[in-house]
């Protein structure tokens, strides 16, 4: 796609020692300029896991520190487990302090809170003492970094956060190895984080480590069943049941539909579903994965959301954008947000008729998971755009074996394409 080729391009032009793996590419990078590509690879697509309630994604920034340091120093599986959990765990956490907290101000966890855990990932990687972890700390905080500006024209800058926060977390790592100090307060401290971001209220320190190591917040994370913005997911679900409702009632075509109500959190809002002209007519691909009015019209339109449908030809689709044109919403403070994205949704036809589902958790979500047989789908639904049929499977096994592995190679070698 457009952007991996952009940011794959920008980081060969920085060059250094190819020893690090990009997934979907033959050729290697440095570690640091691995670490950012797949991490923007990982969340460029807007498919990759969240935990909800911190708001954060998750992986995008942790596994791809965590895969370049331990491939360029030979880990072995149950070592980079391990740091991976932690780092996850950590990522969650830093997010929990404030949830929905640093949305509310413009900032996006992702790259803020993925900064931090990645240090710390590559610094237990890499075996550095406890001091010199505080010291990576310090120094990520002085690197952490998201706006959500993006929203505004659907340009591309929140597709690099999970590559950023990889990067500049392996980068403050290697730093505090060198003896580079970094402040203790990074995250409490009265020019922290915290109080840097959101003031001196609207957080809770306790989160960060209320019962860490024996309840796992990383079990709460998330998977996306749709390539777009999680707060869209119960309403696609919906619009899903909806239409077979409307089906069986011989009642769809879609002229017949007067109006289409989505009730949403308030703090949902700014989003998918503001400003309202901009979000009923997407400017590009990326902004239509931000559009509440996009995404249920194409299920409406089209039965489905999956990549196709969020592509510049896809969101000039004519029906879809008539259907959009008729997407309102409604606030509902009891919908559940940050501990849930729900959606409820109402369809009105032009006789008066009304249909109304409620989807009160997102599909994904730990409270109602995937399958794994629907994960192992979703995994070979979009490695088989890169990959051949034996190198996906080669992945899985993999992946299914990693923490018995005494490197990462055989894993590293299946997503390099042949």
């Amino acid at each position: 796609m457009e952007f991996g080729a952009a940011v794959w391009r920008a980081a060969v032009a920085m060059g250094g020692p190819p020893t690090c793996t990009v997934i979907g590419f033959r050729e290697r990078l440095p570690a640091a300029w691995a670490a950012l590509v797949n991490g923007t690879l990982a969340h460029g697509l807007d498919y990759d896991d969240p935990h909800a309630e911190s708001v954060v994604h998750v992986s995008a920034s942790v596994t791809p520190a965590a895969l370049a340091v331990a491939e360029e120093a030979a880990t072995d599986g149950k070592r980079f487990v391990a740091a991976l959990a932690a780092g996850l765990e950590a990522n969650i956490r830093i997010g929990l302090v404030a949830p929905g907290g640093f949305h509310d101000r413009g900032f996006h966890p992702t790259g803020i809170c993925g900064t931090y855990a990645s240090a710390l990932v590559a610094g237990r990687l890499a075996g550095l003492p406890v001091p010199q972890l505080a010291d990576a700390l310090g120094l990520a905080g002085s690197q952490a970094a998201g706006s959500m500006e993006f929203l505004t024209d659907g340009t591309w800058a929140k597709r690099i956060h999970g590559g950023w926060a990889a990067h500049a977390g392996l980068v403050a790592a290697r730093l505090a190895a060198a003896g580079f100090s970094g402040p203790r307060g990074t995250l409490d401290g009265r020019f922290g984080l915290y109080r840097s971001h959101l003031g001196d209220t609207g957080w809770d320190l306790a989160a960060l480590t209320d019962g860490l190591g024996t309840r796992w917040e990383l079990l709460n994370i998330a998977l996306k069943p749709y390539p777009c913005c999680h707060f869209n997911h119960a309403f696609i679900d919906a619009a899903a049941a909806l239409a077979l409702a409307l089906r069986a009632a011989s009642l769809l075509p879609l002229e017949e539909i007067e109006q289409v109500e989505c009730y949403i959190s308030p703090r949902e809002v700014p989003v998918v579903c503001e400003p309202l002209a901009s979000k009923r007519a997407p400017q590009t691909d990326y902004d239509a994965k931000f559009s509440l009015p996009y995404a249920l019209a194409s299920m409406l339109v089209r039965g489905h959301v999956d990549l196709d449908d969020f592509t510049e030809t896809a969101i000039r689709d004519a029906r879809v954008l008539a259907l959009a044109q008729r997407v309102v919403y409604r606030d509902d403070p009891d919908g559940g947000f940050p501990h849930r994205f729900g959606g409820r949704l109402r369809i009105r036809l032009r006789d008066g008729r009304v249909f109304e589902h409620h989807e009160p958790i997102n599909r994904g979500s730990a409270e109602r998971p995937l399958s794994e047989s629907e994960v192992r789908a979703k995994f070979r639904a979009n490695a088989a755009r890169v990959l051949p049929d034996e190198q996906v499977a080669a992945v899985i096994a993999a992946v299914d074996t990693i923490d018995r592995a005494a490197d990462l190679s055989a894993l590293t070698d299946a997503l390099r394409p042949q």
